[in-house]
């Protein structure tokens, strides 16, 4: 089948999909939004590991962002172009998702599983990281995401699997 026949075979979930599922493979580390105390927003980042759909971090206990996902856990992640990569600045590709989070103890078979992904993707800091009691693996699960890849080009989708995807316009009702 050739490229184009392929492409309009597609749905547009799956497009949005393949999409997405390369622009993120591209980053290391996430852009994490998190609420405070206060319930208010505060922003940081973490590096991650991507399985199955869900965004693994493992983060220590000091920082804030640790102690704000324990008391709520919710989260914002957000993977953006770099500014010294794009032509446009107002035109940035970037992928947000909405995300429950859930944090994995050291019993949970995802540390046990997940850690030699972290040791591959950024080394031995990670045995020096697990060694010290404070670090602490939370899975951000996507439960809704919106992807950008340009001027008129704004789509939404549900969950981690980009189901429902739908072209966003300024006469559509946004959430």
């Amino acid at each position: 089948m050739n490229p184009r026949r392929a492409e309009r075979a597609m749905s547009l979930d799956q497009k949005i999909r393949a999409e997405c599922k390369t622009f993120v493979g591209g980053f290391r580390s996430l852009l994490l939004g998190t609420l405070d105390k206060a319930d208010e927003a505060e922003l940081s980042y973490a590096p991650f590991v991507d399985l199955d759909g869900n965004f693994f971090v493992l983060i220590s206990g000091l920082s804030a962002h640790t102690g704000n996902l324990i008391r709520h856990p919710v989260a914002q992640v957000m993977f953006i172009d770099d500014e010294s990569a794009v032509e446009q600045i107002y035109a940035r590709r970037r992928l947000r998702f909405s995300c429950n989070a859930r944090q994995c103890t050291r019993d949970d078979k995802e540390w046990q599983m997940l850690l030699p992904q972290f040791h591959e993707r950024f080394g031995d800091i990670v045995k020096t990281l697990t060694a010290l009691p404070d670090f602490q693996l939370f899975c951000l699960t996507p439960l809704r995401g919106n992807w950008v890849k340009g001027f008129g080009k704004a789509f939404e989708f549900e969950g981690a699997n980009y189901h429902g995807a739908a072209l966003l316009n300024p006469a559509r009702t946004r959430r």
